[in-house]
């Protein structure tokens, strides 16, 4: 015979308990969302931030026309200098790059090609007291000229492979002047340069330069 299930009824202590339970319960849930609470508030609203890129030091944007031959010159980062050809032809160009607002002497440029010479011959590009192309130079220091030369390789044997490491190169260098007031300068120059270059650690140096002056 299967015995029939009971069911009792809560008493009322039991009720009591059960409600102090819940009650309890709750109030913890309460008291943490309190706290949870006060905690933002205390920390204040936060931001989603993104890195920041210190820049040391400064820089100062130049215009062009502020810049040594309005940023026409060429540079010794233009050459090649596992190239023998590239550097010679860098450094012939370099030599004949005057800007009459800065240069005071054709040694100027010699000056500025120093990074492609070797320490030997860089410790001989001095400037002298008198610029040597001061007559020269009076109508386009007027009117704040610079240089534009242009080369070819020098007619005759002049250049030539003296040995694996060691080379001559020769060019007929000619140049005009542009002035920065826009007046039309007629005034220009021509020499013959003859750069001897030595390779070291596969790069080659200008060991030595000579000029020829040509006229026009």
């Amino acid at each position: 015979m299967t015995p029939t299930p009971t069911h009792h009824r809560p008493t009322h202590q039991h009720l009591h308990r059960r409600s102090t339970a819940v009650l309890c319960l709750v109030m913890s849930l309460t008291l943490s969302a309190v706290a949870c609470s006060s905690v933002d508030e205390q920390a204040g609203p936060t931001f989603e931030t993104t890195p920041t890129t210190v820049y040391e030091g400064s820089y100062t944007p130049m215009a062009e026309s502020d810049l040594i031959g309005n940023g026409t010159f060429a540079t010794p980062y233009d050459a090649d200098r596992a190239d023998v050809e590239s550097t010679a032809e860098v450094a012939a160009l370099m030599l004949h790059s005057w800007d009459t607002t800065i240069d005071t002497t054709q040694t100027a440029a010699a000056i500025r090609a120093i990074p492609l010479m070797s320490n030997e011959w860089a410790i001989n590009q001095v400037e002298p007291e008198r610029n040597g192309a001061q007559g020269e130079w009076l109508e386009p220091a007027e009117h704040q000229a610079y240089s534009a030369p242009s080369i070819v390789p020098a007619p005759g044997d002049v250049s030539e492979d003296v040995a694996d490491d060691k080379a001559i190169r020769a060019y007929d260098v000619s140049w005009r002047w542009i002035s920065r007031d826009g007046t039309d300068l007629p005034t220009t120059g021509r020499q013959i340069v003859t750069i001897y270059l030595e390779k070291h650690d596969g790069q080659w140096d200008v060991v030595g330069h000579q000029f020829q002056d040509m006229g026009l």
